[in-house]
């Protein structure tokens, strides 16, 4: 289940995780244990919020400052 969540994030675009559980056929909190592994694994990485330089950065169409203070997270393939 861990190449299938794998496949899904390096499809692209921006998936919340319910979304990500529906598609694997498992819960949100599963899916937010398979990300949290795949993170300490080294085959994501955490993304952090950029302030100033929003004009930049690759994610800005999925990142919004005032969501991510509220508790969401977002993630990065390793090496993108």
């Amino acid at each position: 289940m861990l190449e299938q969540l794998l496949a899904e994030i390096r499809g692209g675009g921006t998936l919340e995780v319910s979304v990500l559980a529906k598609r694997l056929n498992t819960t949100p909190d599963l899916v937010t244990v398979m990300l949290e592994h795949l993170q300490r694994s080294g085959y994501l990485r955490s993304y952090e919020p950029c302030d100033d330089t929003c004009n930049e950065c690759a994610l800005k169409s999925a990142c919004r400052m005032k969501d991510l203070s509220s508790g969401m997270r977002l993630w990065q393939g390793k090496g993108e």
